[in-house]
């Protein structure tokens, strides 16, 4: 019985979400990466269903075969857009600018020599004689990264937010530039005699479709920021527009223009998460970011499930030859990596973050290859004007490289992250965990205490209760004595470490705060983004809590304004903009008041010692007496705009206690949905119109 394609492709979708529902929900206890595991279940789908399959008729077998036989454009144009716009939506801008030197070194040049060795490699080692146009594609390919499973370890096990981003930061751009030299050697391939490989032709070829990449992503994410700029807190168009910016970015770059679509993506992303961010209702943000969360994960688990089974039904196995080509080429990658990224370490160690020993072994060992190497590679298996014994070889090699990178190096990440102390956190880091986890302890103890005297758990078992509580306490009085023995005999542990340690994870605090200020409506766009500025600037090199230097041009308006504000003639057109800048004063000084405030409350609880916390507390103490002097001069000074904005403020936090209440009023059902709904759209209405009175 023929089933209709439409039904296969959801039978495997469906059968794909619960699979991978059930394996995520399995290794919740194990060490087995998520994406490892997919990688092995869809082999054995595969080899399962070649092997032993004597039905070829019920839906699971055509679901299969139509799988295996599937476009390999179809895995760019569905997938690519997704993975690739999540993890550039959500990659640490500060961080991703501090390390773009070091990315594009990775991603260019050293992608570049990659290339270049891993063609050298096949043209040499391997029993084929392949041209050199094909030997050059095939190493540009072969050497497109894919750090899923490495950067989802480091998230989990040490929190290593720079070596994060520059691993991931380094795959997002060097999947651009391995595809674009890719379909630049792969017109050689197929160029007539007269056309004669130049290289001065690759390099302009290769500039002109990462140059026009870069703008049609730029030209789509300012488009996108104007249109959700003048939207008011409507998840559903905000959502949808970024999926139309993210896939309409990549087929008009791809298709239309027959450039860098990933380098368009990469582009609306970082675009979308710095300038903005702002633009995008903060009530909406999180729900944005929750829902391409959601999307890439559908997207990873289909898609390892599907390179599993392509490789498993697709590739022929009886080759002595071409297992042996495997062998050496897996070798070979792993040693053309550490060739291309340590040649390249004393320029990479001048510019962006520090890069130690250990970062770099691990670098070398994540170079995982995925499913953009094994979709290329399909391409030329699949592509008639290609020599097919030739294409063979390549998908191959190409998926064999995909799965031995996974299997043996995603699978041994952890043991490699253990054995090099990357798993744990730096011990000046650790120390300001340990101190926050002691004062978790010293609430629980007082909430127990508390719950003791509760007449309703009167007959609760607290000997047993206390008994279970005091365990885990002196377990983790063990734990850190332990550990901190282990930081005695470090001589590079010292005082000044933890101090830095501490201001760093204090400033990355406070700039949480400005966000959440902002998204109670406290803090304007402007303001936030200053701020948040200030922020960066303190963190990069050695953090400073005070003084915030790049804060002091806020202060005061500049002095040719003043002189041009004091002129009868000119006043009335410098009037406007000078209520706008000292409305922007106002907002920043108030905002970094409020969260030196902040800092203070929690400074106590988390400080790692006394010594610590008086430093801080007095340079915190410094930020806000200087501040509010600045307050108190601008109220004197500009009454009428300061109780304007106050004014402002005021009702934009009663406004958002209003829909908080409607919120909590519909979740403990006194109030109906429906009725909540309208409640809550008659609140953002007068939102939207206070904002546009502003």
């Amino acid at each position: 019985m023929e089933h209709h394609i439409g039904v296969l492709v959801l039978v495997f979708v469906i059968l794909s979400l619960l699979l991978g529902a059930f394996v995520r929900h399995w290794l919740k206890n194990t060490k087995i990466p998520y994406s490892v595991a997919l990688l092995i279940i869809g082999l054995a789908i595969g080899l399962g269903e070649r092997v032993f399959s004597v039905d070829s008729e019920n839906a699971f077998s055509q679901s299969i075969q139509l799988i295996a036989d599937i476009d390999p454009h179809l895995i760019l144009f569905i997938f690519l857009p997704t993975l690739i716009f999540e993890s550039a939506f959500a990659i640490e801008t500060h961080l991703f600018k501090r390390t773009f030197p070091q990315i594009t070194t990775l991603a260019i040049p050293g992608l570049i020599i990659s290339t270049l060795l891993t063609a050298a490699l096949v043209k040499y080692a391997f029993p084929w004689d392949w041209s050199w146009p094909i030997a050059l594609m095939f190493g540009a390919l072969v050497s497109a990264t894919d750090p899923v499973a490495v950067v989802s370890l480091l998230k989990e096990m040490s929190s290593r937010k720079r070596l994060e981003t520059l691993i991931e930061g380094e795959s997002l751009l060097n999947d651009g530039t391995a595809i674009v030299l890719f379909s630049v050697f792969l017109g050689f391939v197929f160029a007539t005699n007269e056309q004669a490989f130049s290289f001065w032709q690759v390099s302009y070829d290769f500039v002109r479709v990462v140059a026009l990449g870069f703008m049609v992503g730029l030209v789509i994410a300012l488009l996108m920021i104007f249109w959700i700029d003048r939207v008011f807190n409507d998840p559903m168009i905000e959502i949808t527009l970024s999926v139309v910016a993210a896939y309409l970015s990549f087929y008009i770059a791809e298709e239309l223009l027959h450039v860098s679509g990933v380098v368009a993506i990469v582009t609306l992303g970082i675009s979308l998460a710095s300038i903005g961010r702002t633009r995008i209702s903060p009530e909406v943000a999180g729900f944005l970011h929750h829902f391409w969360e959601m999307m890439a994960y559908i997207a990873n688990t289909i898609i390892f499930l599907l390179v599993g089974i392509i490789i498993a039904v697709r590739i022929q196995l009886d080759s002595t030859e071409a297992w042996q080509a495997l062998g050496i080429l897996y070798l070979g990658v792993l040693v053309i990596r550490a060739i291309s990224i340590v040649s390249l370490v004393p320029v990479l160690k001048r510019i962006g973050i520090g890069m130690s020993k250990e970062k770099i072994i691990v670098m070398i060992w994540g170079g995982l290859r995925g499913a953009v190497a094994l979709a290329l590679a399909l391409s030329v298996a699949q592509n008639s004007l290609f020599p097919r014994e030739i294409g063979g070889q390549i998908l191959f090699l190409c998926a064999g490289i995909v799965v031995l990178t996974i299997v043996i190096n995603g699978s041994t990440v952890r043991y490699l992250l253990q054995k090099l102390g990357l798993s744990e956190l730096p011990p000046a880091k650790q120390a300001t965990v340990d101190k926050a986890e002691a004062n978790i302890q010293s609430e629980l103890i007082k909430t127990s205490q508390a719950l003791k005297q509760d007449t309703s758990l009167a007959q609760a078992d607290w000997k047993s209760i206390d008994e279970f509580h005091l365990i885990n306490q002196e377990k983790s009085v063990a734990e850190q004595k332990a550990t901190d023995e282990k930081y005695e005999v470090n001589a590079d542990l010292s005082n000044d470490e933890l101090l830095t340690a501490y201001k760093r994870r204090l400033l990355e605090s406070e700039r949480k705060y400005y966000w959440t200020q902002f998204s109670d409506g406290t803090l304007t766009a402007h303001g936030v983004n200053a701020l948040v500025d200030a922020i960066e600037s303190a963190l990069d090199g050695e953090p400073v809590i005070y003084p915030r230097e790049k804060l002091n041009k806020y202060w005061t308006l500049p002095a040719l304004a003043e002189w041009l504000l004091q002129s009868p003639v000119m006043k009335p057109f410098f009037n406007r903009w000078s209520m706008k800048r000292l409305s922007l004063t106002y907002d920043i000084a108030r905002g970094f008041l409020q969260a030196q405030q902040e800092s203070l409350k929690q400074l106590k609880k988390l400080a790692p010692d006394e010594s610590i916390e008086k430093t801080i507390s007095d340079e915190l103490e410094n930020n806000c007496n200087q501040t509010r002097e600045k307050i108190n001069e601008l109220q004197q000074k500009y009454p009428l705009i300061t109780q304007k904005l106050e004014t402002y403020i005021a009702n934009r936090l009663l406004l958002n206690q209003r829909r908080k209440t409607i919120s909590n009023l519909a979740h403990s059902g006194v109030l109906d949905a429906p009725e909540a709904e309208r409640l809550t759209s008659g609140v953002e209405r007068e939102m939207e119109a206070l904002a546009k009175q502003k």
